[in-house]
């Protein structure tokens, strides 16, 4: 949960975000949001998931026999390239 937490405080600094604004638009005051980015509280999925969903993020469960299979998609040096191209008309 640290990771996801972290990474939507990244996000939200990436978007100019303040933790007050963040907050308004989740109904909660700004130090929730400071206690929940430090790691003092233990939120709610809930308030999570709205935090991504805030950030334009989503959150997503995947079953664990598919992780490399998410992982190989969002790597770039997992990438393979076609075996085949288009003819480029000259």
């Amino acid at each position: 949960m640290r990771k996801i937490i972290q990474y939507l405080k990244y996000v939200r600094q990436e978007k100019r975000f303040t933790q007050a604004e963040l907050g308004r638009k989740l109904g909660l005051p700004q130090s929730h949001i400071s206690r929940i980015e430090q790691g003092l509280t233990d939120p709610r999925l809930s308030t999570i998931t709205d935090m991504a969903r805030l950030l334009d993020q989503e959150l997503v469960l995947v079953p664990r026999v598919m992780l490399p299979a998410v992982r190989a998609v969002f790597s770039a040096k997992d990438v393979q390239k076609p075996m085949w191209q288009p003819d480029e008309d000259d």
